[in-house]
């Protein structure tokens, strides 16, 4: 920040300040569920059968600063879509939806409204309540694109990729299919679609779900159609799992770029232990080849995030790169009652850096105080630049008190 923000930014933030109060619905109680499985549906967001939008608090700057979940729920498997208006967030299916959806608008001092079920109604072909990793594309036309794992046939354990159209990033979305789009059984099925679009060809990163059935596991790219609806060539693989830390899986892609630098984020070991974690290759390019760069993990279990995974990255509402994953709190790791959480940081890659970094508390109050400041003058509300002043004041007196009592 430079010193005329600085000095601009107490009178900002005393003449308008902006609420930074995200809200999100409540987590459902633990139910019961009949349905057999590797990955049984989450509890989630309570139901929105009367219609309504159901609105609570989301810990942003907790998120942030702290490293806390920012929804009191599960969520897991997160994608971020960000639109003009508004960021839409999705998940693997709960016990109340297939793909439940969030919108955070953008000129409504991010308020959060859980909004139900993008896709209530699945194809014949498929089973009920295996729904994961959504992914979703805004086409150019204005329609969008759901990508979506779920069962290759009525009572199949193999899952496979198949694709829905709407109109609204909302829903809802409708399969039309005859069947998963990307389903090479051979190698276990296909999960985890993940669309990156590179200088305008739309392409879906995934994983090969050999370990469902003692088969290698591998992230794949494959270019898609022009509509998105099918695949327009053979998928190439980019990189399988070869490394310790691995356990022999590697899952959930999501990538970006920073010049002529590709970098390829995926989750890596067993998705229900604190073992869990993420990894990144650079690659040349969106078809690879694709190269490790560490032997360990990129990012591995935090005090209030273990065995974080299902990363997927949105542009910040103020500029910026935000990373949205899930995590485990602790002791709830592969529990009966355990809920994977949303979780959020702010990521830096700029030219020249070896690879992307998770921002430092120091960077992140920065941005913080930027962007209050900011969205202080745009919208003019009332509360949330003194609850981040606040937050960042108590950060830093907390992590005084504990340098002072380190040096005594």
């Amino acid at each position: 920040m430079s010193y005329s923000r600085r000095a601009l930014l107490p009178l900002a933030l005393l003449a308008t300040v902006v609420s930074i109060g995200l809200n999100m619905a409540r987590p459902a109680g633990a139910a019961e569920d009949d349905q057999t499985g590797e990955r049984l549906p989450t509890r989630g967001p309570v139901s929105t059968d009367d219609g309504q939008d159901i609105a609570e608090p989301l810990d942003l700057v907790g998120g942030l600063l702290h490293g806390k979940p920012i929804i009191n729920g599960d969520f897991a498997d997160p994608y971020a879509l960000s639109e003009r208006d508004a960021i839409y967030v999705y998940a693997t299916n709960t016990v109340d939806a297939n793909v439940p959806v969030v919108e955070l608008p953008k000129d409504d001092a991010m308020t959060g409204r859980y909004l139900g079920d993008a896709m209530p109604t699945l194809p014949s072909w498929t089973t009920k309540g295996f729904q994961w990793g959504p992914a979703v594309w805004a086409r150019p036309d204005g329609r969008f694109v759901l990508y979506y794992a779920t069962p290759s046939s009525p009572g199949s354990d193999r899952m496979c990729i198949s694709r829905a159209l709407g109109s609204s990033p909302a829903g809802p979305f409708k399969d039309d299919s005859t069947s998963a789009f990307i389903c090479p059984l051979s190698q276990g099925g296909a999960i985890d679609p993940s669309v990156y679009v590179d200088d305008g060809v739309p392409y879906l990163v995934w994983k090969s779900d050999g370990n469902c059935c003692k088969l290698p596991t591998n992230i794949y790219s494959q270019r898609l159609t022009e509509d998105g609806l099918a695949t327009a060539a053979a998928p190439t693989k980019l990189i399988d799992a070869t490394q310790p830390w691995q356990a022999g899986v590697v899952e959930g892609p999501a990538m970006i770029r920073e010049g002529d630098r590709y970098f390829l984020f995926y989750s890596a070991n067993n998705w229900d232990t604190v073992d869990y974690a993420i990894g990144v290759a650079t690659c040349d390019s969106v078809e690879g080849p694709c190269r490790a760069t560490t032997d360990t993990a990129w990012m591995d279990s935090l005090p209030f995030s273990l065995g974080p995974g299902g990363e997927e990255f949105v542009e910040a509402p103020t500029g910026g790169i935000w990373m949205v994953h899930h995590g485990w709190l602790p002791h709830q790791a592969g529990t009966p009652d355990g809920q994977r959480r949303l979780y959020l940081d702010r990521i830096s890659l700029h030219s020249g850096d070896e690879l992307p970094t998770r921002s430092d508390t120091e960077a992140v109050e920065e941005s913080l105080l930027e962007d209050a400041a900011f969205l202080a003058l745009l919208v003019g509300l009332a509360i949330g630049g003194v609850v981040v002043l606040l937050a960042v004041w108590r950060h830093r007196r907390s992590a005084r008190a504990a340098t002072g009592n380190d040096s005594q």
